[in-house]
Formats: structure tokens, C-alpha cells, sequence
């Protein structure tokens, strides 16, 4: 069976827009022009543009991890994953202390199924910015990919202690307790976040197989017919579950996948 699904981080959005000073030099200013036309571009959906906008801002000015960066994040929207890690490298090589970069570049290296590597760049994040919830998130879902759930769960604590409004990380928790068969926390956290976000249809099937899994039949044919009231076809699956004799955790895509 996969355990894998679209995908275990999250993303933090690093287009950096520059800023100008008096001490810049005229091929400066220009590409930080040349790079904010580019975020303003991303912003609007105009790929294509932002992609030759922060092209040319590192033609004209190459030092800009900035710049870098940006290229970086659109490679990734992209799908491009050799030209993203390609960008973030190339930022990382001129400021390697960059937590937002270091965990930019984990996230390329999880969607390359590079989880080795990825969990590397996250553990150096956290250590430049050890109270990052998102970052504690990656670092714990790194974890979770290589099966590594005893060491994935106090990151994922920490993560929650710093976001308890945060549904993401406590399905992502709640998946961590249920491979280490503690079912009645991971219960309470998916719970938690169906509360949060209680239009989330894969975290309500998610609680649902809970249910299944700690043969608790009657909570699992009350939230078959909750989800039934807006996703029939959601509900049968669940009632096949209910109704099967293999008890598999079958994780949410929310606690990672696609943006």
C-alpha cells in the first residue's frame, strides 16, 4: 500500500518583490524593476511573462538570491522540478543561510520523492528558525514519507503547540498517531480539524476511516451519513470501508499534496 499523497508540506510563498536604495548601481535598480514586473506578472496568472521578466533581472543583476529565488517558485508552479532546484541552488549557493530558501528547496526535493534530501534542507531550516510552524510541519511530513513516524510526531507537536488553528498539521499529526496505532489521539486531532475547516471532505472521510480502523462502527456510520448529506459518492466509500475486512488508514490528500 502508498502512503503517499499529493503532497506532505507546505509551500511558503517566497516571490520577493526588491527595493532600491541610493547605494545601487543603475544594472541594480534595473533588475529590481525587472524582478518586481516579474512578482507583479506572477501575481496575475502571466506565467510566460514572469518567467522572461525574472530571467532578464538575473541576466542583468546575477546576485540576487531574491531574484533567484522567485525564478525558483515559478519553476515549481510550473511542475519544472529540475529548473526549480536548479534556481533555489543557485540561491542557496550566494545566501546559504536562508531558511525560507532551505525549506523552498526541501519542498522540490519532496515533490522529486527525494525525501532524504528534503528532510537535510528542513532540518537546516529549522535549525536557522527552530520556531517555525510551517517549516516543523515539512520537517515532521519528511518524516512521515520515510516511515519514520516516532520521529515525525514531536516535530508535528511542535508545530501544532505554535498553530493550533492550523487543520493541515493536525491531520498531518493525526496521521502520525494512527500509524503508531494510537488511535483515540489520532481521533482527536482529525476531530480537531474537521472543526477548523469542516468543508473539508477528504479530512471528514479521513475521520470517518478513523472511526473504521478503531472498530468504533457506530461513529463510522454517523459520519458516513454526515458526509453523505454533501458527497454521496464519498459516503459509499466510506461505507465500503466500513464494510470491509481490511482496516487500512488511507491518509487525506490535504496533509500534503499540490498547492
Amino acid at each position: 500500500m502508498r502512503y503517499l499523497f499529493q503532497r506532505v508540506f507546505v509551500v511558503v510563498i517566497s516571490l520577493t518583490a526588491a527595493t532600491y536604495s541610493q547605494t545601487q548601481t543603475e544594472n541594480e535598480r534595473l533588475a529590481a524593476i525587472t524582478n518586481n514586473e516579474g512578482v507583479t506578472q506572477f501575481k496575475n496568472g502571466d506565467y510566460d511573462q514572469a518567467l522572461k521578466s525574472f530571467k532578464r533581472a538575473i541576466e542583468i543583476f546575477p546576485k540576487d538570491p531574491a531574484f533567484h529565488r522567485n525564478l525558483g517558485h515559478l519553476y515549481l508552479e510550473l511542475n519544472d522540478l529540475t529548473q526549480s532546484a536548479a534556481s533555489y541552488r543557485d540561491a542557496l549557493n550566494l545566501q546559504p543561510d536562508h531558511a525560507v530558501t532551505l525549506n523552498q528547496f526541501g519542498a522540490v526535493m519532496m515533490e522529486a520523492h527525494r525525501y532524504k534530501e528534503a528532510l537535510d534542507s528542513f532540518r537546516t531550516a529549522d535549525a536557522l528558525e527552530p520556531n517555525d510552524a510551517i517549516i516543523l510541519f515539512n520537517l515532521g511530513n519528511a518524516l512521515l514519507h520515510l516511515e519514520d513516524f516516532k520521529g515525525a510526531g514531536p516535530y508535528l507537536e511542535r508545530a501544532r503547540s505554535l498553530a493550533p488553528a492550523n487543520a493541515r498539521i493536525r491531520v498531518g499529526l493525526g496521521y502520525c498517531y494512527a500509524r503508531r496505532s494510537k488511535l483515540d489521539m489520532a481521533i482527536a486531532e482529525v476531530r480537531k480539524a474537521t472543526e477548523l475547516n469542516p468543508s473539508d471532505q477528504d479530512v471528514q472521510f479521513f475521520l470517518g476511516n478513523l472511526f473504521v480502523a478503531n472498530r468504533d462502527k457506530d461513529a463510522a456510520i454517523a459520519q458516513q451519513r454526515k458526509i453523505s448529506a454533501f458527497n454521496p459518492e464519498l459516503a459509499h466509500k466510506l461505507y465500503l470501508l466500513i464494510n470491509s475486512d481490511k482496516l487500512l488508514i488511507v491518509p487525506p490528500e490535504q496533509v500534503g499534496g499540490r498547492r
